[in-house]
């Protein structure tokens, strides 16, 4: 959940005017957090620990389909990618405005400091927000990596080219892991948690309280970090969101999307050619659990879904960058995708609050009564119908979301111009 990176000026510590933010990036956070509330809410509706059940009709059926197609495992990465940019571009100008600074503190280190406060805020946030109100958080995720990127950030491009790459083989090999450690899926235990944890959320969830909400999130927090499956699940989702950011630190210290439009061609082509690898990956994936079989088809098919869905994302990021480069003026009809980017991190929390009050039961309630196509509509249309029109209502009268003000005031100890 990054915002647009943040300079010091001369002589101060203060944070990015809204003239200098990058449009292009806050349209992709802007349609980013759309496929995360798309692919989130089924979360919200029913317990994550119930087993999936087959879509009770042919709508239900294409909207499950197209959701896997098209957003599942995409979206996080697409946040990844926008925050690592960020990541690269904000250390690039507090150590550029750094080093004019007079001062004994050397500017490398004040630099560290001020972006070690940012990432301190996101914990904190994404604590609380993870442990009371959802466990299927992605904040502290963010603010975990965002600290492991600060002693990684002098590697050279190969050496994180080597990381990216061990974290796109890590989903291969920890599902073939998987079928070794939990035989069946789980072993005995994990089964029989599972079993109880889908028990508790309906009653918890669906039913109950806003304290008894509150008390199972904090329930499922401690299972994930103390159980052996809830761990492995949750090193999972790491990696899965440091690919993404590792390659848009990458990325962005070299310029995207800042560097001019040198090859137009290359730039138009570029998410077709990413639409291809994703297509012929989601062929090689169910042919490699047929003919191959065992372990080996397993691992390739595994390695062919997480290429697929990287390529997927990229094939997104490239041609909305490149689309609104093309332009002097973003296009009214995405101004208000542009302002919901602005805001990333109230917009993020308030699709916790209103998924929230639609589902569970201190809400309207409906609780195991919507399937994949009633998900995915009412995500489209609280995301268009509500969030984007806040955002925007909002940034005509405030230069920042409420939580990105007192997020950048902790960060530099002044109020953001």
């Amino acid at each position: 959940m990054s915002a647009d990176a943040d300079p010091t000026a001369a002589g101060a510590q203060a944070p990015l005017g809204a003239a200098d933010r990058i449009a292009a990036l806050d349209v992709l956070r802007g349609f980013a957090l759309l496929g995360i509330f798309i692919m989130n809410m089924p979360g919200f509706s029913h317990s994550m620990f119930a087993a999936p059940t087959p879509p009770r009709g042919a709508i239900d059926a294409l909207a499950a389909a197209l959701r896997d197609l098209l957003f599942a495992g995409k979206f996080n990465l697409l946040f990844g990618l926008v925050f690592g940019v960020g990541f690269a571009l904000q250390m690039t100008r507090l150590e550029s405005a750094e080093a004019d600074r007079l001062g004994t503190v050397p500017a490398r280190d004040r630099a560290i400091w001020i972006y070690a406060r940012r990432m301190a805020f996101l914990t904190v946030v994404g604590l609380v927000h993870a442990m009371l109100l959802w466990s299927g958080d992605v904040l502290l995720v963010y603010a975990l990596i965002g600290f492991a990127l600060l002693g990684l950030r002098r590697l050279g491009d190969g050496a994180l080219g080597v990381l990216i790459a061990a974290c796109l083989l890590f989903p291969a090999a920890s599902e073939v892991l998987r079928a070794a450690l939990f035989p069946g899926g789980f072993d005995p235990v994990t089964a029989f948690e599972y079993r109880q944890f889908e028990l508790s959320n309906d009653l918890a969830y669906g039913h109950g309280s806003f304290l008894d909400a509150i008390r199972e999130t904090a329930r499922v927090f401690d299972w994930s970090w103390h159980s052996r499956f809830g761990l492995f699940i949750y090193a999972s989702f790491v990696v899965q969101m440091a690919t993404g950011i590792l390659v848009g630190f990458v990325v962005g210290r070299r310029g995207w999307p800042l560097a001019p439009i040198a090859a137009a061609g290359a730039e138009r082509r570029a998410p077709w050619l990413a639409l291809l690898i994703a297509i012929a990956c989601g062929v090689v994936g169910p042919v490699a659990l047929v003919v191959v079989g065992g372990d080996l088809g397993l691992f390739v098919s595994t390695l062919a879904r997480t290429i697929g869905r990287a390529s997927l994302a990229a094939c997104y990021a490239i041609a909305i960058v490149a689309f609104v480069r093309r332009h002097r003026e973003l296009p009214p009809w995405l101004r208000p995708l542009r302002d919901a980017g602005r805001m990333p991190l109230t917009n993020y929390l308030l699709q916790t609050a209103l998924a929230s009050a639609v589902f569970y039961g201190w809400g309207f309630g409906a609780w195991n009564r919507a399937g994949p196509a009633v998900e995915t509509a009412l995500a489209l249309l609280l995301f268009v119908a509500v969030q984007l029109p806040l955002s925007s209502a909002w940034l005509a009268r405030f230069r920042h979301g409420p939580l990105e003000y007192v997020w950048r005031l902790f960060t530099y100890g002044a109020p953001p111009r």
